[in-house]
C-alpha cells in the first residue's frame, strides 16, 4: 500500500486514480479567477444565496472546510461565498465524463472512489494540498440527503482531522434542501444562507473521535423543515415531480411503485393505483391528504416522516422465480425489469456487463441474464451502498464496484430493502 504521509508524496508518482498536483498552483488561477469574478455574482444572486460570517476562514493557510450536504450545487456555492479557491474530493462518476473532468480539474477537484473504505489516492492528494496551504473542502456526511435530514458524520473524519491538526472551519447550508430535493426535477427559488464558523484551531483539535464527530454533527446540523416559505412558491407548478422516487410505497396502503403524478391535471398532486387515496405536494416538501376535489384535508406531515413511516413497513414475498434456485426459507422480495449490469475493473471506468434481472431475496442480491447468473452476492458481502443521480445503485462486493441503473424505478426501494435485510428486519424476524 502506498504511504499517504505527506512527506511521503510524490507528484510523479500519482496513479490513474490520484491528482498530479503542481505544488500549491494545482488550479489553475487565471482561470480559477476570471470565472469567480465573472459568476461570483449571478451565482449568489440567482440561487439568492447569502453568506454569512465568511471572515473567519482566512484568505490563505491550510485549512479544511466541513459543510452538510444539501443539494448538487454545494460545492459551487461555497466557492462562490468564500475569496479564495477550496479543493474537493468529488464522485469518481464526474470524472468519466471527459469535458466535465476537465473542467472540474482545473477547478482542483481529485476524484474519490466509491468502493474504497480508506482511498489512498484521495487522502494522498488531501495530504499534499494541505502540505502547500491550500482549503480542503469535505463533506463529512459522506452523500446528500435524500429526505432533508442530517445524515451520520463518517467516522473516519475524526481520525483525519486529529492526524493533519489543520484549522477547521464549516458551513452550514440552511436552504439548500428545499431549493433542490435530491429527488426533484426542478428549481425551487428558496431562500439560502451559507453560515461560516471555525471549529476548531489547528492546536486545539480534541483528541477524542467521538467528541470530535459530536461537535461535527452539531456544527453542521440544520432542518430545512423548520423554515418559513413564502405560500406563492407552493403555487408553482411541478413539485411533486419525481417524488415517488423516494414515496416508493403508498403510505396508506403500503402498495410497491403505486403512487403516481395526477397529470393533466396537477403536477403538485400524487395518487395511488390502489387505494385512490391522494396527496398535494407544497414548497416545503411537505405533504397533506386531499379531498375528491384535491383540495388538502387534515395536517401536512413532512416528506422525511412518510418516508421513515414507509421505510418501517415489513417487506412482501413475491412468486419465487424457478431459476434463481431459492433453498429452503429463502424468499423473493424484489424483482425488477431488464437492466444493465456495469462493472467496475480500472479506475474510474465503468463498464457493461451483463443485461438481464436484478432479484433480491432474504439471503443475496441475483442478477439473472439468459446465459446465467453472472452476479450472486450474499447480503453479507454488499458493501458501500449508494443511490445516485438517474437511479443507479452502486455497491461492492469483493472489492470490486458494480452499478445497476433502474430507470424509470425507484432505486430507493432497493437500497432500503437491502439495508433492511442487512439487519435483519425485514418482516419482523431474522434473516438467515
Amino acid at each position: 500500500m502506498a504511504d499517504p504521509r505527506p512527506e511521503a508524496l510524490d507528484p510523479r508518482s500519482a496513479s490513474p486514480g490520484e491528482v498530479r498536483f503542481r505544488g500549491p498552483r494545482a488550479v489553475n488561477r487565471l482561470f480559477y479567477w476570471t470565472i469567480n469574478l465573472l459568476l461570483r455574482r449571478p451565482i449568489l444572486s440567482w440561487f439568492r444565496l447569502t453568506p454569512v460570517n465568511t471572515d473567519v476562514v482566512p484568505k490563505s493557510g491550510a485549512g479544511i472546510v466541513l459543510g452538510n450536504h444539501t443539494a448538487l450545487f454545494d460545492p459551487i456555492w461555497m466557492y462562490a461565498m468564500l475569496p479564495r479557491p477550496v479543493y474537493f474530493a468529488a464522485s469518481e462518476d464526474l470524472f468519466r465524463q471527459p469535458l466535465l473532468a476537465r473542467v472540474i480539474r482545473k477547478f482542483g477537484a481529485f476524484p474519490k472512489r466509491k468502493n474504497a473504505a480508506g482511498d489512498v489516492g484521495a487522502m494522498r492528494s488531501i495530504f499534499h494540498l494541505l502540505k502547500t496551504g491550500c482549503l480542503v473542502g469535505i463533506y463529512p456526511e459522506g452523500v446528500r440527503t435524500w429526505d432533508g435530514t442530517n445524515g451520520p458524520i463518517i467516522p473516519s473524519i475524526a481520525h483525519l482531522i486529529r492526524k493533519l491538526r489543520v484549522p477547521v472551519y464549516t458551513c452550514r447550508t440552511e436552504g439548500g434542501y428545499l431549493a433542490q430535493p435530491r429527488w426533484a426535477k426542478r428549481w425551487r427559488r428558496i431562500p439560502m444562507r451559507g453560515v461560516f464558523a471555525r471549529l476548531y484551531a489547528g492546536d486545539a483539535i480534541p483528541v477524542d473521535d467521538e467528541r470530535i464527530v459530536s461537535d461535527i454533527a452539531g456544527a453542521i446540523r440544520n432542518s430545512d423543515y423548520e423554515m418559513t416559505v413564502d405560500p406563492g412558491l407552493s403555487r408553482r407548478k411541478g413539485l411533486a415531480i419525481n417524488v415517488t422516487r423516494l414515496l416508493y410505497r403508498c403510505p396508506a396502503c403500503g402498495t410497491l411503485e403505486g403512487l403516481k403524478i395526477v397529470l393533466p391535471h396537477s403536477t403538485n398532486r400524487i395518487e395511488c393505483s390502489s387505494c385512490f387515496s391522494s396527496w398535494v405536494v407544497n414548497a416545503e416538501s411537505r405533504l397533506a391528504e386531499t379531498d375528491e376535489h384535491g383540495a388538502p384535508e387534515g395536517g401536512w406531515t413532512t416528506l422525511a416522516d412518510l418516508y421513515t413511516h414507509i421505510r418501517q413497513m415489513p417487506l412482501a414475498p413475491i412468486r419465487p422465480v424457478a431459476r434463481l434456485g431459492l433453498a429452503e426459507g429463502e424468499q423473493l422480495y424484489l424483482a425488477s425489469r431488464p437492466r444493465f449490469l456495469f462493472k467496475q475493473e480500472r479506475f474510474p471506468d465503468i463498464r457493461v456487463f451483463a443485461f438481464g434481472r436484478a432479484f433480491l431475496t432474504s439471503r443475496r442480491l441475483v442478477f439473472l441474464t439468459r446465459l446465467g447468473i453472472p452476479l450472486d452476492a450474499p447480503l453479507g458481502t454488499i458493501a458501500s451502498l449508494s443511490v445516485d443521480p438517474g437511479d443507479k445503485m452502486h455497491f461492492t462486493v469483493a472489492a470490486k464496484l458494480y452499478r445497476i441503473p433502474f430507470r424509470n424505478e425507484s432505486a430507493m426501494k432497493w437500497f432500503d430493502a437491502i439495508e433492511r435485510l442487512q439487519a435483519g428486519t425485514a418482516a419482523g424476524g431474522t434473516v438467515r
